[in-house]
Order: C-alpha cells, then sequence, then structure tokens
C-alpha cells in the first residue's frame, strides 16, 4: 500500500469507490491485517465506537458486499480469538453484524499496531450488498464510548508513541474528481485551513440509547428552500455515510419538498454558521448497485428523533478536521474526549460554508490535562462551551416561548405569549457579530409587533409592538437570557391594559424539544407602502433617523427599515410599526426599533410611539453594553428621544399622506 509517514503524524492515501444508493460513504483506505497481511478496504469512520472486519466466519453464500473482501482468520499466524461467542452488534435501522472478538495486528504503512477487532459472522440488512468496503476502523467521540472487545486504533496509536497526543487531530480530504483522498492522524495541514470555517462544537445527543460516539452538536435550524422545517435538533458529520438520515418526519418532508421542484437548497443553521447545499450536490449519480444510472436526492429517514446525520455528501466539499481533547492518565497513557469538527471550504470546489463561524482555528500544539475525572456528557457540553447565541428556542418565567435564527448580526423569529392575546407574533432584533469575552455577555435587542400572524380574530393588542433589551449569559453551563421589556399599548385593552408604556424584566431559559413555529420575514413578503413613519426625523442631541415604514399583504404587518446616524456613526436600524394605527381611528402609531451599534458590544432597542396629530416621534432608548454577570446591574442605560420631522429636498417637510391601506 502506498501510504506515506510523516515525521509528525501519518497520512493514509484513500480512495472513492463507486457511490451507491446505501448510505455508506464510498470512500476507503487499505490496511493489511494478518501475518502475513491480507490487504482489505476499511472505511475510516467517525460513526461508529467499534472496528470490524469482514472474515471467514461467514459462510459462502452469507457476508455480501461489493467489495467481497474478506479477511482469513485462519491464515494468520499472529491471529487469536478474545471471545468466540457470537454476538450481535446493530447500526440501528441500517443493518445488524453477527461478531466474534479477535486479535491481530494492522499494518498503517510501516506501523504495525496489534489491535482487537471484531470479525463479522454474518450481516442482517440489504443495504451491506452496496458496500465498497470490508470493515471499518471506528473513530468515536470519546474513548469512554469505545465497544468492549474492540481497540480504539487513534488512541492505541497514541499510546504507543506513534502520534503526538499534543496533536490530537484527525483530518479528512477527499476529491471527488479524481477519487483520491488522505486521511491525517496526529496533523494537520495548516494551507488547507484558511478561508471560510465552520466549527461544530461537541455535545452529546441524547434523544436515542448507545449512540453516545457520534460526533454530535446543535443545529439551530434546517430548511430546505425559503421552508425552515425543522428547529432545535441535534446535527452529527459521520465519515462513514454519505446521505443525509436521521429524523424519519423530517427526512420524509425534505424528499416531499424536492418533488414539488425549484431545485431547493438545503440550509443547514448553526448558531455560529451555516452550511447550504445546492441540489446539484445532494441529487447524486448513483454508480453502482440496482439504482445505477439514477440520479437520487440523498436523505433518508434512520428512525433516530431529532438528528440530522450526514457523512460524503458534506466532506467531499471540505476540508475536514476532529479534534480531541486529551487527558494523561499516566506517562504513555492517554484517554480521548470531544472537542469538535471543524470543516474548510475547499478552494477548488462549491463553497458549502456560506456563513463562516467566528471562532478561528490554530494549528498548534494542544495542552494536555492531568487531571483524572469522570467523563460525562455534561462536564464535555461545559468543557467544549459552544459560542454564545440567541439561535434556539426560550421560554420565560410567564411560560411564553421564542424561537430565534440568527444570520450574520440579524436575528428573526417568532414568539407564542401565554398572557394577554394568544397567537404567534414576529420578532426581529439584533446581537453582535463580534462575540464577547468568555466573562462577558452577549448583548441583544429584539422588536416585536403584536399583530398575529395566524388568523386569529383581531384584538386592541394588535396596534402594540414591544421593545426588548438585555444580555445572553452562560451560568454554570446555562444560557440565561435577561431583557428589559417595554410594552408600547396605544390603545385601551379593556380588563387588560390602558394606554401607555408599560415596563418589565423577563427572564429566559433555553429549553429544547419545545419550538415555535418559524415565520421568517424575506422581501418577497413586503409591498411599499406610504406611512406617516416613513422619512428622516431629528432629536435635539444630534440623533438622527432616516426610516422607511413596508407593509405585508395580506398580514397587515408593519416593518421598518432604514438608518440612525448620530455624532460618532451611522449604522443601519430594523424594527415593527403599526400601519393600521390610522384606518383604526388611533392617535398614536406604535414603534419598535433595534441597532447595533459600531463598537460590537452595545445594542439598542427604540419603543414609543408616533403622535398622528402632533406629527412628533417620541422613543425611549435601552442600550445595553456588554458587561459580566456581577455588573449587569449596569447593563443597560435609557435616554428618552423626542423627534421632529427632517427637511426633504427644497426645504419642504419629509412628509406622507397618514392615509394606510393594506
Amino acid at each position: 500500500m502506498n501510504n506515506q509517514q510523516w515525521t509528525e503524524g501519518f497520512t493514509l492515501t484513500m480512495q472513492r469507490g463507486p457511490f451507491q444508493n446505501n448510505g455508506a460513504s464510498p470512500w476507503y483506505t487499505t490496511v493489511s491485517v494478518g501475518t502475513p497481511g491480507q490487504p482489505l478496504k476499511l472505511a475510516l469512520d467517525t460513526g461508529t465506537n467499534i472496528t470490524w472486519i469482514t472474515s471467514s466466519l461467514c459462510a459462502p453464500d452469507r457476508c455480501q458486499h461489493y467489495s467481497a473482501g474478506r479477511f482469513d482468520y485462519q491464515a494468520s499466524s499472529s491471529f487469536a480469538f478474545t471471545d468466540c461467542l457470537q454476538r450481535p452488534y446493530s447500526f440501528g435501522p441500517w443493518g445488524t453484524l453477527q461478531v466474534e472478538s479477535g486479535s491481530d495486528v494492522l499494518s498503517l504503512d510501516n506501523i504495525t499496531l496489534p489491535s482487537q477487532f471484531l470479525l463479522a459472522a454474518d450481516y442482517t440488512g440489504t443495504q451491506f450488498r452496496q458496500l465498497d468496503w470490508d470493515g471499518g476502523i471506528g473513530l468515536p467521540s470519546s474513548s469512554a464510548y469505545l465497544d468492549a472487545g474492540s481497540s480504539f486504533v487513534f488512541q492505541a496509536l497514541m499510546n504507543n508513541g506513534k502520534i503526538d497526543p499534543q496533536r490530537p487531530f484527525v483530518t479528512f480530504d477527499w476529491d471527488p474528481i479524481s477519487r483520491h483522498g488522505t486521511c491525517q492522524m496526529g496533523t494537520v495541514d495548516a494551507s488547507k485551513t484558511q478561508g471560510p470555517h465552520l466549527f461544530l462544537p461537541w455535545s452529546h445527543y441524547s434523544k436515542a440509547r448507545g449512540v453516545d460516539y457520534i460526533w454530535s452538536t446543535p443545529l439551530a435550524s434546517y430548511a430546505v428552500g425559503e421552508d425552515v422545517l425543522a428547529e432545535n435538533l441535534t446535527f452529527a458529520l459521520d465519515s462513514g455515510s454519505s446521505q443525509f438520515k436521521g429524523d424519519d418526519p423530517l427526512m420524509r418532508q425534505t424528499l416531499e419538498r424536492i418533488a414539488r421542484g425549484g431545485n431547493p437548497e438545503v440550509i443547514l443553521g448553526f448558531a455560529d454558521g451555516e452550511i447550504t447545499l445546492g441540489a446539484s450536490l445532494y441529487n447524486v449519480l448513483i454508480e453502482a448497485g440496482p439504482d445505477q444510472g439514477k440520479t437520487l436526492p440523498q436523505f433518508e429517514p434512520l428512525g433516530l428523533s431529532e438528528l440530522v446525520l450526514v457523512g460524503s455528501l458534506v466532506m467531499e466539499h471540505c476540508y475536514t478536521v476532529y479534534e480531541y481533547r486529551v487527558v494523561q492518565c499516566r506517562p504513555g497513557a492517554y484517554s480521548l474526549a470531544p472537542v469538535g469538527v471543524w470543516l474548510f471550504n475547499r478552494p477548488d470546489g462549491p463553497q458549502i460554508i456560506s456563513r463562516a463561524s467566528s471562532r478561528c482555528f490554530e494549528a498548534k500544539a494542544r495542552t494536555l490535562s492531568t487531571e483524572k475525572r469522570g467523563f460525562s456528557p455534561l462536564a464535555a457540553a461545559a468543557a467544549t462551551a459552544q459560542p454564545m447565541s440567541v439561535a434556539g428556542t426560550w421560554k420565560n418565567d410567564y411560560g411564553s416561548v421564542m424561537t430565534l435564527t440568527v444570520t450574520g448580526n440579524e436575528v428573526a423569529g417568532t414568539y407564542q405569549s401565554s398572557t394577554g392575546s394568544t397567537g404567534r407574533y414576529a420578532v426581529t432584533g439584533y446581537q453582535p457579530a463580534t462575540l464577547p469575552s468568555q466573562e462577558k455577555g452577549l448583548p441583544v435587542a429584539l422588536a416585536i409587533e403584536w399583530h398575529s400572524l395566524g388568523n386569529e380574530a383581531a384584538d386592541p393588542s394588535w396596534n402594540w409592538v414591544s421593545g426588548l433589551c438585555g444580555q445572553l449569559h452562560r451560568v454554570a453551563g446555562e444560557d440565561r437570557l435577561a431583557l428589559s421589556h417595554l410594552l408600547v399599548a396605544t390603545s385601551d385593552f379593556p380588563e387588560l391594559a390602558d394606554q401607555g408604556t408599560y415596563v418589565d424584566k423577563l427572564s429566559y431559559r433555553r429549553v429544547s424539544g419545545e419550538a415555535v413555529e418559524a415565520f421568517h420575514v424575506t422581501p418577497a413578503l413586503m409591498s411599499q407602502q406610504d406611512n406617516p413613519l416613513s422619512g428622516t426625523w431629528l432629536a435635539a442631541d444630534g440623533f438622527s433617523l432616516t426610516l422607511q415604514a413596508r407593509g405585508s399583504n395580506p398580514r397587515g404587518l408593519g416593518y421598518v427599515s432604514g438608518t440612525m446616524t448620530t455624532a460618532s456613526e451611522q449604522t443601519d436600524i430594523r424594527g415593527f410599526t403599526d400601519i393600521t394605527a390610522f384606518t383604526a381611528g388611533l392617535s398614536q402609531q406604535s414603534v419598535s426599533l433595534t441597532a447595533v451599534q459600531l463598537d460590537g458590544e452595545t445594542v439598542l432597542t427604540l419603543a414609543g410611539s408616533l403622535d398622528l396629530k402632533a406629527d412628533e416621534l417620541t422613543l425611549l432608548g435601552m442600550f445595553t453594553s456588554s458587561t459580566t454577570a456581577s455588573e449587569s446591574y449596569v447593563q443597560t442605560r435609557i435616554k428618552s428621544l423626542k423627534f421632529s420631522r427632517g427637511l426633504g429636498a427644497g426645504g419642504t417637510k419629509d412628509n406622507v399622506a397618514p392615509s394606510v391601506q393594506v
């Protein structure tokens, strides 16, 4: 075999077999097993916790697979059974192996490694017939999750002095055009870690037992085209897989949406980054097997709730780095825990990382830990704390639920209130694009329009808006969102509230398994509307606003965009206004605006109303800056601002007719 050893780590060459419609990766490396060595095609599989090989324990008419290789244990002088009782090993809905345990040597280039592995004596599942390889070398997320009777090859190489424990990396670089690639162990090619990248911090997947070993991470949203099909899921990157697999309803909805036509993109939204796959990437030509010659979308239900798992469909377009944390138990003995997965766009391929992560990768030696402690999912999640973001689902002390997504520094989402009116309401706002230090909180500014997105009967609160401003802090590994709340009521709601502005403090905790259906504002939903708020507004202390109000039809929602100018900067501003105020006979038109200042650590909310008779705009500003949790009592500064209309071209007032129809 033509694997090349490196001074720091080593590189295994990999080949791409024919793409088959069975969900397994077509990529493998050739490894010699036994004495003398028997060449076998093995996957380097981050989606399993075993090392296994098809063997001569299989009857001649069993264990049929495309690669057709099998290990003849009787022909190896170094082989020994470690347990000759057969047992099943399940790959879930994909299939099941009947295995026995044995030991022998694996030859990785000129490194001979004594190993324990599982010998397949039978397969159950039709997918095995299309398998391009004869077995797999498992690269689980942690040595704590290794299956008994099987070696963790990467850990064994480290413990045998073949890999520097301060370079705990496994990398994949696959070129689908040449059908050749590499897997590096114990080193990183720093030249390939440039440009747009994505960091996926490891987080324990707990919806199904027995799959703790997968490289899982929180997935904020999963969209096909403009349809957000699910939020608050788990994502896993599995080098032993090819197609998208996972949650049954989600995979079926994806196929149904694709069947409607239009070649929609599949968009994976993470708290700190995004992957976008076009139809030309997920529609793949089947090169062998029963579906040979067909081009098919690669999505398959797998029976794992709230999980989206994928392999080569993504990895063929990225340089991929799996990173471990190393604990030194004693000299020469190491245990491994997961840090996460790094993805970098291949410069010569499609740029599937459509929004990069803020956390940067450094191809340098890692620090060893000597602290002996029990490995637990909660401890690992805290140790690998993901960058803070408001993306996700939140519930406050009143029971109201808010689901948010983040694109760059822009926040969008939906709110479902448990107080006053019931229904779904649109949310917009900002969080800084630059993340604060670990000690400080993440400032957040949000606006809500209390005009229902559903078909409920209208009530007075449909004319109201809210402005919220505060910080997200991580306390003892838990995300907590504390927001000051201004509720602007421009009409009386009998037995609930009179006209006025109400102040409250709302506390939210991140929740899973509970979400509000997302409603995303896009330009296609907007139509230009004349509105008294549109124009330029000036305040006495140098603040000015240039605003444009737009309305959606038929929902009657009022969106506002524009700029805010101060003595030191100009920044974008966005929010909501009640475009039905005039036709409803109200004297006040509610307004809630949000912005993020250029310093990157301050956000603001301006909430109040436009006096339709006096043509004056009165807003209460909340300015929140990043602070530590202990100093959060001075996080938000309040400022009252009164604006008058500015002059347009020719010295005339920049005004529009107050009659608005939706």
